[in-house]
């Protein structure tokens, strides 16, 4: 029996490993979530689908796009705010919870604090919070991301 196995298996790979199933399907763009700290808090919106209730602004990278670029671009559509994306990633994963590719930027806002809900399809409601209120509403934050807001946030 094992010598049947070890034939239907792909060059390399032996009895045991993973071998993934072939797919037509295009694999989705990652979903960059900016991490916009100010003297205010960090940036959070209220998703009208509820799923998940809060959520830092996000949103799929484009096709030729880079993470800082998609990042610029979401803060922008989804509240208005002008920010710059950090040159390093606070981290990277793949959500436990869709199964997609998370890239989390640092993002400082250039001018003016002043936020609103841009994308009305999307977010009931945009604001600033504080760390302790946004472990809150975000429960179990991605712990890269929890120490960023610990060190940029003072707490």
């Amino acid at each position: 029996v094992d010598r049947l196995i070890a034939r239907r298996l792909p060059a390399g790979h032996q009895r045991g490993d993973h071998v993934p199933e072939a797919s037509t399907a295009p694999e989705r763009s990652p979903v960059v979530a900016s991490i916009v700290t100010s003297a205010l808090g960090v940036l959070v919106g209220r998703r009208n689908d509820g799923k998940p209730p809060w959520t830092f602004i996000a949103g799929e990278i484009e096709p030729g796009e880079s993470a800082a670029d998609a990042a610029v671009r979401e803060v922008k559509e989804e509240t208005g705010l002008l920010v710059r994306a950090g040159e390093r990633e606070i981290g990277r994963r793949v959500h436990p919870k869709t199964g997609r590719t998370m890239v989390y930027l640092a993002c400082y806002p250039t001018g003016k604090l002043d936020v609103f809900v841009g994308d009305e399809e999307e977010l009931a409601e945009v604001k600033w919070a504080s760390l302790d209120e946004a472990q809150q509403l975000l429960p179990g934050l991605f712990e890269p991301v929890l120490a960023h807001l610990q060190r940029e946030l003072g707490n």
